[in-house]
């Protein structure tokens, strides 16, 4: 359904605009033909109009094919804008580890959640791809948590699983030019599902989730907290580590938006963080958290449907952050990003000197404007030289006119003076 509207929305753009190509062209041929029987003024200022309307027509329908692009970038910059002022004003969405400075109340589900471990490997069928790498962080895990399950899923699996679970999904997952979208996904759907916890192949456990905490965190152990993960730079939340409890309203509603954001970016890096990687995951959190927000008064927010940012217990974010090589209170995570390319590397670039870019940019808009605006004048001169090159005609000719008359009468004059 949504591939045939936006089928049709393309098939009405483009007869848009071939309507008002032909119109525009028909109306510019017209004042051409005009010649001089109009003046070069009216002339001027239709073509300007028709240049105008062409140009808005443009736009517009520029704007209707990229409008589900423009609603992403809109959601990034919502999150990049409101993010911290939401943390400062809803505080209690950070939750101290290892330990909080004010006690905690009533946050506690009855229950842990299942003591599952997913982790995920996608090979994609090629044969060089090996795990080994790994293995030191995935034992760790599973040392610290020998009671728990821990499963490994790979790519046969996974699709078995989402075909099954997710079939509204399942399209999507294996249309994903990259692992790492189909990755992302299948987090989301693993917890939706089983509930659990999720890390990253690079991410080493530092301490049992499932230790117990002192009475001021308001929970026995982290595992008895609805949702819970990282803090993301420079706003958001990261998905390299998230604990959760199954069928988490969160989850559904990022499950449910999936669909809708698969669509075509120039950069493969924009185009996960955009689908299915953090940007999505932290765009759809701070849509929850508002929502919850507006809920608190009325009719209030179930303790099982609340998320949680970890932090340390002056409620700073950054020193649990899996941000590149780091060592956390829980984790040290290795910082692989298998997934980034040249893309990745260009816009860590922009960000190092995102002013020089800036100017560079302003300065080729500028340059572009001012080629366009030259262009147009320059355009109109031959206009204004036949005009003119008229209007003397015109004049030569009355004068000639006038200077024969004038002889003329002289002639008649003189033949009567000579009768």
């Amino acid at each position: 359904m949504l591939l045939s509207v936006r089928a049709a929305c393309t098939v009405a753009v483009k007869v848009l605009l071939s309507t008002g190509l032909t119109l525009w062209w028909a109306c510019f041929n017209n004042t051409e033909s005009q010649g001089l029987e109009g003046s070069s003024k009216t002339q001027s200022n239709m073509r300007t109009r028709y240049f105008v309307s062409l140009v808005l027509l443009g736009t517009v329908s520029i704007l209707l094919l990229l409008r589900q692009h423009i609603r992403d970038l809109g959601e990034i910059a919502r999150t990049y804008s409101v993010f911290h002022s939401y943390i400062k004003h809803n505080p209690d969405v950070l939750f101290g580890y290892p330990s909080s400075s004010t006690p905690r109340k009533d946050i506690s589900l009855a229950e842990p959640i299942p003591k599952i471990i997913h982790q995920i490997f996608l090979s994609d069928g090629k044969a060089n791809a090996s795990i080994s790498k790994y293995e030191p962080a995935i034992e760790s895990c599973k040392t610290l948590h020998p009671s728990w399950k821990a499963y490994m899923w790979t790519d046969s699996d996974a699709r078995d699983f989402m075909s099954k679970h997710y079939p509204e999904i399942y399209p999507h997952y294996v249309g994903y030019k990259q692992n790492i979208q189909r990755a992302n996904v299948l987090r989301y759907a693993l917890l939706h599902h089983y509930g659990g916890v999720y890390v990253d192949l690079d991410v080493t456990c530092r301490v049992a989730l499932d230790a117990q905490l002192d009475e001021k965190s308001g929970v026995p152990t982290l595992t008895h907290l609805p949702l819970l993960t990282p803090g993301a730079y420079p706003a958001g939340v990261n998905n390299a580590f998230i604990l959760s409890r199954p069928k988490h309203p969160f989850l559904t509603e990022l499950l449910r938006k999936v669909p809708s954001r698969d669509i075509w970016w120039p950069m493969p890096y924009v185009e996960n963080m955009l689908s299915t990687g953090c940007g999505f995951f932290g765009n759809i959190w701070m849509s929850f958290a508002l929502r919850l927000e507006r809920e608190k008064i009325n009719p209030g927010v179930r303790k099982e449907d609340r998320v949680y940012i970890l932090a340390d217990q002056n409620g700073d974010m950054e020193s649990q952050m899996l941000r590149g090589k780091v060592v956390t209170p829980l984790f040290e995570h290795g910082g692989a990003s298998s997934w980034h390319g040249w893309d990745a590397a260009m816009l860590v670039l922009i960000g190092k000197h995102y002013g020089f870019f800036a100017m560079g940019l302003i300065l080729a808009i500028s340059l572009a404007v001012a080629a366009a605006w030259k262009l147009t004048r320059r355009s109109r001169q031959p206009q204004r030289r036949r005009a003119s090159w008229s209007s003397l005609i015109s004049r030569l000719s009355l004068e000639r006119r006038s200077l024969e008359k004038r002889a003329h009468e002289d002639e008649e004059r003189g033949l009567m003076r000579e009768e």
